[in-house]
């Protein structure tokens, strides 16, 4: 039999065993391969995904798999499951471990990836996740780095994912607000806008943004500069750059009403070829125009009686 076929009946077998719960399926497929340590966490990562609580006590106390510092991602998608999460802490997890010296999505913390359920978040602050990544340099207006490229702050997360109360709550905590919180809230709901999904509470959350915490509309993501390949500007270049995307006007037109300066957007816009996006600021200029015209209209009438 080949290594390949081998490996497959282990694969078929493990998830059986984990669907199942059955730690005797478990032995029986690593007895049908022949070099099984990298089985064992393949194991692990299933047992944890599918919710397989007596697999997953079986590989960590009796094959004495260490669970301390798995990849946030791994635990992620466990689904939400408290349950699995409280039996990963009582053996030794740390739910704030991310990887320090990488930039992929396990150089965030576990809380970070899971901000769009609200109820897992205030689960995650009962059991002693931290509202700053571990390691990380505190912010500074002046600095921006490397670390804080590779992770961003907790409420930037919330404000793409998450919901009002979510972001609130973290933010009552104490949690910071990082450089980009309204820059990448206007990004998915700019997303948001074009595939009809989700547009409500994305737009209410770039309107909290603004409206009730204050967050500068030409805010900039970046020291000033420091400009980086992936930090292009203010909230509305994020719009602009969304240039496969026709169905920004609202969202466009409401950075506009709140003061939003359109030129680093149009500048974005033109080199991205983004004509939508050029159109709806010049329509926003023109109802502003039209409407400062019948300003002056109906008050040179209350004027001059007219």
């Amino acid at each position: 039999m080949s290594t390949n076929s081998t490996l497959q009946e282990f694969n078929e077998r493990a998830k059986a065993a984990c669907e199942r719960d059955d730690t005797s399926l478990m032995e029986q497929a690593f007895s049908s391969y022949p070099d099984p340590p990298d089985r064992f966490r393949y194991s692990l990562h299933l047992a944890i995904q599918i919710n397989a609580e007596k697999v997953l006590i079986h590989l960590i106390e009796d094959r004495g798999l260490d669970v301390q510092h798995l990849p946030p991602t791994v635990v992620a998608r466990a689904g939400r499951s408290t349950a699995i999460l409280e039996l990963l802490l009582a053996h030794g997890w740390d739910i704030n471990w991310r990887h320090v010296s990488e930039s992929g999505p396990d150089a965030e913390p576990y809380m970070w990836h899971i901000v769009g359920d609200g109820d897992l978040v205030a689960w995650c602050l009962e059991h002693g996740a931290t509202l700053s990544p571990i390691r990380q340099e505190r912010l500074h207006p002046n600095v921006l780095t490397q670390s804080q490229l590779s992770c961003r702050q907790v409420l930037e997360c919330a404000a793409a994912k998450g919901s009002v109360a979510t972001f609130e709550l973290l933010r009552s905590k104490g949690a910071p607000l990082g450089w980009r919180p309204l820059h990448l809230a206007v990004r998915t709901a700019g997303v948001a806008l074009d595939r009809a999904a989700e547009v409500e509470e994305r737009m209410a959350m770039v309107r909290h943004l603004i409206d009730v915490v204050g967050v500068e509309v030409n805010a900039l993501d970046h020291p000033v500069g420091k400009k980086t390949a992936d930090r292009q500007g203010t909230p509305i270049v994020y719009v602009a750059e969304l240039s496969g995307l026709k169905n920004l006007r609202e969202l466009t037109w409401l950075l506009l009403d709140r003061g939003a300066d359109p030129a680093p957007g149009l500048e974005e816009a033109r080199e991205s070829d983004h004509v939508a996006f050029v159109e709806d600021v010049d329509a926003w200029k023109a109802q502003h125009r039209n409407a400062g015209k019948s300003w002056l209209i109906m008050a040179k009438a209350r004027i001059f009686g007219q």
